[in-house]
């Protein structure tokens, strides 16, 4: 079995069926992760969502969760289920931004395994002060990463 967590190149996720993805990783469901009907549970998904996110944004720059940096919030968030998943299941759970504003940005996720598409999902995100209320542009060096390994629609 693969271990914990394992980083993925562009080529790997696109190897895996994830063309256009940069980001993402390799794992295994676990015994926990499942419900009563023994597939993974829904709230799984959203799971699997948040802790590459939280990993994304502190690679490319975006925060490290001090004080200091911007507070990224989640204005919104969605989970398609395409197939089920069961135990010890290898899966690629993959992300990108699709839409980079000054201070907000859109993310896609995909979830593979075995060559099937099992979810996908979006989310919204949003930049802000440490006050919670004001916004605050991104990091010019996370935008610049973004732009060049993401290539995202950034409106007008």
């Amino acid at each position: 079995m693969t271990s914990f967590l394992t980083q993925l190149s562009k080529q790997e996720l696109s190897a895996n069926g994830l063309d256009g993805f940069a980001y993402g990783y390799r794992d295994r469901v676990r015994f926990y992760e499942l419900d009563a009907l023994d597939h993974v549970n829904n709230v799984v998904f959203l799971k699997w969502f948040e802790t590459i996110r939280v990993s994304y944004v502190q690679d490319y720059g975006f925060t490290s969760y001090t004080k200091d940096d911007p507070m990224l919030v989640v204005r919104r968030v969605t989970c398609d289920f395409l197939a089920p998943m069961f135990q010890n299941e290898e899966y690629v759970v993959a992300t990108r931004t699709t839409v980079l504003k000054p201070s907000s940005f859109v993310m896609d996720y995909a979830v593979m395994c075995d060559g099937s598409l099992r979810a996908t999902g979006e989310a919204v995100v949003v930049s802000l002060e440490q006050d919670g209320k004001t916004r605050r542009k991104h990091y010019r060096q996370a935008y610049e990463k973004i732009m060049e390994l993401d290539k995202p629609a950034v409106p007008a």
